[in-house]
């Protein structure tokens, strides 16, 4: 079995990955450098004022690498900027870039790591090494509180829109494996979105619908999910590209109220369990990929009619509809084009509904 979602995708997966036609986005952000010092960042750490935002991976560095960092500030060396985000309320500062050496900076000064393994240099110069940060000399201590780490800080002012503030996150992405689409997201929406995105991947017919009995690390799986939905209450309305439409639409789900996520959840697990046992395992494979337009419009069409269908009516349906020579061209080529789209979501609709 394919290791992860994105090796299945077949054309389709650039339409969750790239930009369908360059925007005309304009936007207005302040952004300043400052010199924050370590022990300064430290005491942010400590108080919560540095964000660690959802789609970043954990704490990875090994000691040694851990190490090093530290001695290059002992040792008054260049140290690669951060990147933080200050929204609008509050004084709290998303980490854009800079999580591992921030997290580094704080397991020192409290001297452990996040797994209780205790933290004292290794693989550094003899003077340092071996000791903790309580173990090092007055004046090497006072070296490294005052050392600066240059942080760059942004702000967006106009327009307050969760489009722009993606365009802002995405151009930032500055590290060495960069960002996709839906680690963005969920890096700038962090209301009710994410926690019901994640309750719904777990639903076991939709990890047998999608045929990965494991979690997508970097969250595509997600992303297909997320697609489902917005379609399934906007495909009339959709329009190019298809990044931005969905985006919009978790930025919709992230200030849902509880009525309306419990609604989500019970249509889509609902949705789930009616197309499993309609259509058993891995129904949208086809060359044995996922046909991802196939998809999301079967499975957010069964979202919507959920009252109305059931197991029979949708495997009649899909019979039919791997038939039509219309419904599979629209499945195959330019498939985040709206009249493509509106094409196959209509057919869908008519075979299910008639």
């Amino acid at each position: 079995m394919m290791s992860s979602i994105e090796e299945e995708l077949d054309v389709e997966e650039t339409e969750l990955t790239d930009d369908d036609e360059p925007q005309d986005i304009r936007y207005e952000i302040l952004s300043y450098p400052t010199d924050f010092s370590v022990r300064v960042m430290y005491e942010k750490w400590q108080a919560g004022q540095l964000v660690i935002p959802s789609y970043q991976r954990r704490y990875v560095w090994n000691l040694p690498q851990a190490s090093r960092l530290i001695e290059s500030f002992l040792l008054g060396l260049p140290i690669p900027q951060v990147f933080l985000f200050r929204g609008h309320l509050g004084p709290e500062l998303q980490v854009v870039d800079g999580h591992q050496r921030l997290a580094t900076i704080a397991h020192f000064y409290r001297g452990r790591f996040s797994d209780n393994r205790e933290f004292r240099l290794q693989g550094v110069g003899r003077s340092w090494n071996g000791k903790s940060y309580l173990e090092l000399t007055d004046d090497d201590r006072e070296t490294l509180d005052d050392a600066p780490l240059r942080s760059i800080v942004i702000r967006q002012i106009q327009p307050d829109d969760s489009a722009s503030i993606y365009q802002i996150f995405e151009r930032l992405n500055t590290g060495g494996t960069q960002l996709n689409a839906m680690e963005i997201r969920r890096a700038i929406f962090r209301g009710s979105a994410n926690a019901l995105l994640d309750h719904l991947n777990g639903d076991s017919n939709w990890r047998a619908l999608i045929g990965m009995p494991n979690l997508d690390p970097r969250f595509k799986d997600i992303e297909i999910l997320l697609r489902v939905l917005a379609l399934s209450e906007r495909w009339q309305s959709y329009a190019k590209p298809m990044k931005k439409f969905i985006t919009n639409y978790m930025g919709y789900l992230d200030n849902a109220d509880t009525s309306k996520t419990e609604n989500v959840k019970q249509r889509f697990s609902k949705a789930c369990e009616l197309v499993k046992a309609g259509l058993g395992d891995r129904p949208f494979h086809l060359r044995q990929r996922i046909n991802l337009a196939m998809l999301d419009t079967f499975m957010a069409c069964a979202v919507a009619l959920t009252d109305t269908v059931g197991p029979i009516v949708i495997k009649s349906a899909y019979d039919d509809l791997v038939k039509d020579e219309k419904f599979l061209e629209s499945v195959t080529y330019n498939t985040s084009d709206t009249v493509s789209v509106q094409q196959r979501f209509a057919l869908t609709q008519s075979a299910l509904t008639n």
